[in-house]
């Protein structure tokens, strides 16, 4: 009963067919026992993450869900697992976006990057981060669309990409623009000996 933006999608190890969006309001059509069967940004504003998983010929749902808190999210790439769970990198920024193990994940401003891992049922968490620093991260210069010529041709205001090992590691490909500040806890949060543990400028990639 509200818009539905698609981002992205991505299959199953058995064929199954999964779709990423965003969500402008309640009446998406989840389903019983989800995650999050409730829109959670709100009456009159707000964006969620909706998920939904098809049958392989795409004949009957399987599971759907929100993912949100109180804020604005946005999908940008997905992946499953040998055992069908699936992992969400995108962004939000809300302040009871759902965690699992909230430590390392920075200090949080504007957007953050989000990574998410919903188990197979669709109904449950496995694990999921914020990650970022005092600016916006996971953004493409601005953090919200409009007529520049970033955004045309599908130059979207956010991209991540996601991607696992063999051995189920995640890794994921974003950017930040939370670099440059005198106090290294309000930057990115890179890690001890990392390739490059410092801002170039105004926008940076990381792994």
């Amino acid at each position: 009963t509200a818009d539905n933006w698609g981002f992205t999608a991505t299959y199953g190890p058995d064929g199954s067919m999964y779709g990423g969006g965003i969500v402008f309001g309640s009446g998406f059509p989840t389903s019983s026992g989800a995650y999050q069967t409730v829109f959670q940004g709100g009456s009159t504003v707000g964006i969620d993450i909706g998920i939904i998983k098809l049958s392989p010929d795409g004949s009957n749902r399987i599971y759907a869900t929100y993912i949100g808190g109180n804020g604005d999210e946005q999908p940008h790439s997905l992946i499953v697992d040998p055992q069908g769970n699936l992992v969400i990198a995108g962004r939000s920024n809300s302040s009871n976006y759902p965690v699992v193990n909230p430590s390392g994940q920075g200090v949080g401003g504007g957007y953050d990057i989000v990574v998410t891992k919903l188990n197979a049922a669709g109904n449950n968490l496995i694990g999921s981060k914020k990650i970022g620093g005092i600016g916006d991260d996971g953004v493409n210069i601005n953090s919200v669309r409009g007529l520049s010529s970033l955004q045309r041709n599908y130059g979207d205001d956010g991209r991540s990409e996601v991607i696992l090992d063999g051995a189920g590691n995640i890794y994921v490909a974003s950017t930040t623009q939370s670099g440059g500040s005198s106090n290294p806890a309000l930057n990115f949060p890179t890690t001890p000996g990392a390739f490059q543990a410092t801002s170039g400028g105004l926008q940076d990639g990381v792994l």
